[in-house]
C-alpha cells in the first residue's frame, strides 16, 4: 500500500461519460482529489453527484473514460481486485445504510469480519473505539429502530471508519437532519480529517455545512465539473451558475 503525502492526487475521474439510457448523466466528467483534503462536490438534484460516489468504488461503471484511484484505473478492475480499493475507502450513505437486523456493534463489525477479522476481542475494541470517535460510546446494544437520524448517521460513519479507511466517502450527511445535528455531523466530518488524516469526498446542497468543512469545492452542472476552487474563491469564480447556486442554498437547509 502505497503512502500519500498531502496534496499528492489520489483519485482522478477522467473524460468519464456515463448513461442510463436515454438520461445523459456525464459528458466529459474530469477532476481530480487530493490527499488530506476534504473536497465538496456541489449542484442540483439529479446532477449525478452520488453517481460519482459509486462509480469511484466499482458499483456503477462508466461507458468510457477513467476513474484512477490509488494510482489505478478501477474501471477496468475485477471483482476481486475492486475488494482491495474498497478496503481503502470508507463509505456514509445517504441514508446510513444499516442493517435493521443487527445491533449498532453488529453493524460497525460487519466490514471488519467481512476484511477477515477473527479474533472477538479485537474486534470488540475496534468497535467501542470508532462509537467513541462519533460520540456514542456504550451504544453497541441498541437497534436502529431505536436511534434517531443523527445517530444513525453517526453509527454509519463508525461502521465507514472502522476499517482504517484512507479515504472516505459523504454521500449527503447532512440531509433530513435538524440544525443541530446538521452542526454535529460538520464537526465529525473535520475531525476524521485531522484525527485521521484521511482524504474526504463529500456530496451535499447543503451549503452551510460546506463552507464549514471543505477545503476545496468542485460544481457539477450540465453533465460535467464546470469549476473547482476553494471556498473563499467562490465570488471570483466567472461560472455564474456557481454563484447562483451558493446563493440560493445558503440557509435553505
Amino acid at each position: 500500500m502505497r503512502e500519500y503525502q498531502s496534496g499528492d492526487r489520489i483519485i482522478d475521474f477522467n473524460d468519464v461519460c456515463k448513461a442510463f439510457g436515454p438520461k445523459v448523466i456525464y459528458r466529459g466528467l474530469s477532476l481530480d482529489v487530493y490527499a488530506g483534503e476534504t473536497l465538496t462536490v456541489i449542484g442540483g438534484s439529479g446532477e449525478g453527484k452520488s453517481v460519482m460516489l459509486k462509480c469511484l468504488i466499482g458499483l456503477l461503471k462508466p461507458d468510457s473514460g477513467s476513474i484512477s484511484a490509488f494510482g489505478s484505473d478501477v474501471t477496468r478492475m475485477t471483482e476481486r481486485q475492486l475488494q482491495a480499493v474498497r478496503r481503502r475507502i470508507g463509505m456514509l450513505f445517504q441514508g446510513a445504510a444499516l442493517f435493521d437486523s443487527l445491533t449498532v456493534h453488529g453493524n460497525i463489525a460487519y466490514p471488519l469480519v467481512e476484511q477477515g477479522w477473527k479474533d472477538g476481542k479485537l474486534i470488540d475494541e475496534r468497535v467501542a473505539e470508532v462509537l467513541e470517535l462519533v460520540g456514542m460510546p456504550g451504544t453497541e446494544r441498541m437497534m436502529p429502530a431505536d436511534l434517531s437520524g443523527g445517530m444513525k448517521k453517526r453509527v454509519g460513519l463508525a461502521r465507514a471508519i472502522a476499517v482504517h479507511p484512507e479515504v472516505i466517502l459523504y454521500d449527503e450527511p447532512t440531509t433530513g437532519l435538524d440544525p443541530s445535528n446538521v452542526r454535529r455531523i460538520g464537526k465529525l466530518i473535520r475531525d476524521m480529517q485531522e484525527k485521521l488524516q484521511v482524504t474526504s469526498i463529500v456530496v451535499t446542497h447543503d451549503m452551510d455545512s460546506a463552507f464549514d468543512v471543505s477545503d476545496r469545492f468542485a460544481m457539477l452542472y450540465d453533465k460535467r465539473i464546470v469549476w473547482a476552487g476553494r471556498p473563499e474563491d467562490v465570488h471570483a469564480s466567472h461560472e455564474q451558475v456557481v454563484k447562483d447556486f451558493i446563493a440560493g442554498n445558503i440557509g435553505s437547509a
